[in-house]
């Protein structure tokens, strides 16, 4: 839970750091999105590589922590942004690590589970407010606390233990590779918008920092809400094809829809998420078998989301990203949409048959 927390910690920090490190460096807000590209692309290869390549362990854990803890600490002291760059990838790479170890042992034991998942979205609710605040000090004053705050993960002994993967047959479904290119399109998109939501606030709505960090607490409150009705996923897709509409509201419409859309944002996407996983288990030979490509894709989403939206945020076009955000966000959940409905019907048509047969 630690480390979940922690890496959640990481990825939460990113928005507040544009505008200091714009400041610090003295390049564009919009190239400063190329920290998220480096930071999670680096954590998508470690949960895309490691699992494949080592065997899991307490050891590897700690190892990892206390790696990202004197990267962080590093990224205080270069002049020039190509080194924090490098040490971004550098750090992203530890702190996947770190959420391949926690999620693995999560796996084994079905009470601790829930624990791991709401790791992230407790984190979110509490730390925005407090990460906004010690912006204000400058980008090293921030990842000092990222550092403190990965203190306890190398500190405890943690048991972890598993096999190495192996590669396994994969089922041929095509509705699940849609799946995946959907869930790819949800983060691409919704990342592009969500790394400067900081800058929509000051530009768009004239409020503080601090005022937005409200909103990322909102979207975390929203997302703990909607991960305690699970009778109501029945239908993912609508949920995640409305983040479209939420996404909208809170660049066009008033302040008070900033955070109304936030808290939306949140609950519709741990309302389809959970469903869309479900539903690439229901077409997969064992039930994990797509769970690592899920991950994967999505942490490459957000990955290139950033980098595609640094060039509406330098040529100042943050209606257009919004409106693009919105639109590829709203396709990529009626493409869930369209994979559940060719699936119930085609159940309809022969109750009989097989879930692997290929779509």
């Amino acid at each position: 839970m630690f480390a979940t927390g922690t890496v959640a910690l990481l990825f939460l920090a990113t928005p507040f750091l544009i505008v200091p490190i714009s400041e610090h460096y003295g390049v564009s807000e919009g190239t400063v999105g190329l920290i998220a590209l480096v930071q999670v692309g680096a954590f998508a290869a470690a949960n895309f590589l490691l699992p494949r390549l080592l065997r899991p362990s307490g050891r590897i854990l700690r190892y990892a922590a206390v790696a990202l803890i004197l990267l962080t600490l590093l990224s205080i002291v270069p002049q020039y942004f190509a080194v924090l760059l490098v040490l971004r990838a550098l750090a992203g790479f530890a702190a996947g690590t770190m959420v391949w170890l926690a999620w693995t042992d999560a796996m084994k034991h079905a009470k601790t589970m829930p624990s791991i998942a709401a790791a992230g979205p407790l984190t979110a609710l509490i730390a925005s407010p407090l990460i906004a605040l010690v912006a204000v000090h400058g980008d090293g004053a921030v990842y000092g606390v990222l550092a403190v705050a990965t203190l306890p993960v190398a500190t405890f002994i943690a048991p972890v233990t598993g096999k190495k993967r192996v590669r396994g047959v994969i089922s041929a479904s095509r509705s699940n590779r849609v799946l995946l290119v959907a869930l790819l399109a949800l983060t691409f998109f919704g990342s592009a918008l969500s790394l400067n939501l900081t800058i929509v606030a000051r530009d768009i709505h004239g409020i503080s920092m601090f005022a937005a960090s409200i909103g990322f607490s909102c979207n975390a409150l929203g997302g703990l809400l909607g991960s305690r009705f699970p009778k109501w996923r029945a239908h993912p897709g609508w949920f995640l094809a409305s983040i479209g509409v939420a996404l909208f509201a809170i660049v066009f419409g008033p302040v008070a829809f900033f955070y109304i859309g936030m808290v939306w944002w949140g609950f519709a996407f741990w309302m389809g998420i959970p469903g869309v996983f479900k539903m690439l288990a229901d077409r997969s030979v064992a039930p994990g078998e797509r769970a690592g490509d899920a991950q994967g894709v999505m942490a490459i989403g957000r990955a290139f989301g950033p980098a595609m939206a640094g060039v509406f945020v330098d040529g100042g076009a943050l209606y257009a990203l919004a409106i693009t955000a919105a639109v590829g966000s709203t396709a990529a959940g009626l493409g869930v949409v369209g994979v559940k409905e060719g699936r119930d019907r085609r159940i309809d048509s022969d109750p009989h048959a097989s879930n692997l047969e290929d779509e």
